[in-house]
């Protein structure tokens, strides 16, 4: 027997026996347990990428106001007969400037002394017509563009406003050289003749006055 209790001693020795571990704690009453993370929980969300759409202009183009495709149409209508318009004034201008100076001409040959020679007659003639029919053209251009725009309701005088009236005076001073020529040349021979003669010229100058003060002002 003694050897038997040695050897159950030796066996002893070799295994130990485990220190009895404390329970583990009791979740406190109420208190439910967190269930463990899913796969899905984990899963990063990826930050959404920046937005580019922006307008350098500061408005949109859903915004931007419709186009009217009448109201563009008069207006580069509008545009292209007041050009017209613009030409045909200048070319109204030289041609009174020509008559003027071509009818103080033929007004020195046949009145002061100059022989009655006739010369200036038909040029001077040519270039009144010329210039008769050139503004016509160039006040039908004016009255027929169209005007898409709102009148305003000033009344101050603008540019505009004097450009008119200068051009009516001016059309009032060549209707009244028609018929001053005309009734000049049926005083042919007579000192009548001269008298007219004598007005025509200086409406003459009067009239180019006036356009030269109505294109003036659109220039300047």
């Amino acid at each position: 027997m003694p050897a038997f209790t040695l050897v159950l001693l030796l066996l002893v020795a070799a295994h130990p026996a485990r220190a009895e571990e404390p329970p583990a704690a009791a979740p406190p009453a109420g208190e439910a347990k967190a269930p463990p993370p899913s796969a899905e929980t984990l899963r990063v969300t990826p930050p959404a990428p920046p937005s580019f759409d922006f307008d350098l202009l500061g408005a949109s183009p859903a915004a931007a106001k419709p186009v009217d495709p009448a109201f563009e149409r008069a207006v580069g209508k509008r545009r292209l007969m007041l050009k017209v318009h613009q030409g045909l004034g200048i070319a109204t201008w030289s041609a009174l400037a020509a008559t003027a100076v071509v009818g103080q001409l033929d007004f020195n040959d046949r009145f002061r002394g100059g022989g009655d020679t006739g010369t200036y007659h038909t040029a001077h003639k040519g270039l009144a017509y010329g210039s008769a029919a050139l503004f016509t053209s160039a006040a039908i251009f004016s009255l027929l563009a169209p005007s898409p725009y709102e009148k305003r309701t000033e009344k101050t005088f603008d540019t505009a406003k004097i450009h008119k009236i200068a051009m009516g005076v001016a059309a009032a001073g060549m209707l009244a050289q028609v018929a001053l020529g005309i009734a000049a040349r049926n005083q042919a021979g007579s000192l009548r003749e001269r008298d007219l003669a004598a007005a025509h010229q200086v409406l003459g100058y009067a009239t180019l006055g006036a356009a030269t003060a109505g294109a003036v002002v659109l220039l300047f």
